[in-house]
């Protein structure tokens, strides 16, 4: 069975939180004068709802054909985990209901799809992503030149992509699942 199918949604989001600070956090460092009780007091902000948009991609940035994305139903929600000191966002907390249908354009061809898993997003002080943590089903995309096989996947269990300053993606941690919707739709899967 699948990660996420056998854990409740609580459950799944703690280990995930638990992994990401295993995987992320340098250890600490003697720090003489440094007072870190205020980032120890920080609490993350009040869940929001969250509307994921549906989408389209031309053919060639991650399948074949152009692939589009139906938000069938959802109910995701999100939150601030943690800030930068200017205020702008350090870390986002996203996790609800997802199912969407993928289509392939030319063909008509769909697939429906659970895509509501939980992932946590960190930014780059500039609001470029840095870091993007899924404990799935969630989905997400690779393109020409990143640093993992070209497609759209579903990726479902333990999950962590990285993002290069320029940009390029990579899959620092794949446990679980990661079946390419462009595969599925194409009828190779």
């Amino acid at each position: 069975m699948l990660l996420s199918k056998v854990m409740s949604p609580a459950l799944r989001v703690v280990l995930m939180l638990a992994a990401v600070t295993a995987a992320v956090t340098p250890a600490p460092a003697a720090t003489a004068g440094t007072d870190r009780s205020a980032d120890r007091s920080r609490q993350p902000e009040p869940w929001r709802p969250w509307i994921q948009e549906e989408w389209a991609a031309p053919a060639g940035r991650y399948c074949a054909f152009p692939l589009r994305v139906h938000v069938v139903s959802q109910d995701v929600r999100v939150r601030v985990v943690d800030r930068y000191p200017d205020g702008a966002v350090r870390r986002e907390e996203f996790a609800g209901p997802l199912v969407v249908d993928f289509v392939d354009d030319t063909t008509g061809r769909t697939t429906r799809q659970d895509a509501g898993g939980s992932g946590v997003a960190e930014y780059r002080p500039d609001g470029g992503w840095l870091r993007y943590t899924i404990v799935g089903p969630a989905g997400f995309g690779f393109r020409p030149g990143d640093r993992y096989p070209q497609g759209y996947y579903l990726l479902d269990g333990l999950h962590v992509i990285t993002f290069d300053g320029d940009g390029t993606r990579r899959m620092a941690v794949a446990l679980g699942n990661q079946d390419n919707v462009c595969q599925t739709l194409a009828g190779s899967a």
